[in-house]
């Protein structure tokens, strides 16, 4: 089933956290590690909607909630354009050379984003995996 954002925002978040949870590479690079992430869609020339946040918790190699929220507490955050994000999950578009590059912000303790850099490649990996359309 394919969904569109950001229209279907609250249903791409729950398929996403299904997609993790699927992913037996997640469950391996995130044993032991516990945290909320934050992810915002920002408004660019494509999309000039509002922001679209996904709060992402994860607890020991699980998914363990996923959901749109309007505001949040996190550890970690990644914040990007609309147009960087459908490139990111299109799979044109590198998240690590984009957080290098500025296309994307990323804030929350650099060191541990490193040392679980794998965990996190896999939740990109399984968002990619989300059948996705993109408004615009």
């Amino acid at each position: 089933m394919t969904l569109t954002l950001p229209a279907e925002a609250a249903d791409w978040v729950q398929v996403w956290r299904d997609r993790i949870n699927e992913s037996d590479a997640f469950g391996t690079a995130a044993e032991g590690f516990t945290a909320d992430f934050l992810f915002e869609i920002q408004p660019d020339d494509t999309y000039d909607g509002g922001p679209i946040r996904f709060q992402v918790t994860i607890d020991d190699g699980a998914c363990t909630a996923a959901a749109v929220v309007d505001d949040a507490d996190y550890e970690f955050a990644l914040r990007g354009p609309y147009t960087a994000w459908a490139a990111m999950l299109r799979g044109e578009l590198d998240v690590s050379e984009s957080v290098m590059d500025g296309t994307f912000d990323v804030s929350g303790n650099t060191m541990t984003l490193l040392q679980r850099q794998e965990a996190v490649s896999e939740m990109v990996v399984a968002a990619q995996a989300v059948d996705t359309e993109f408004e615009g």
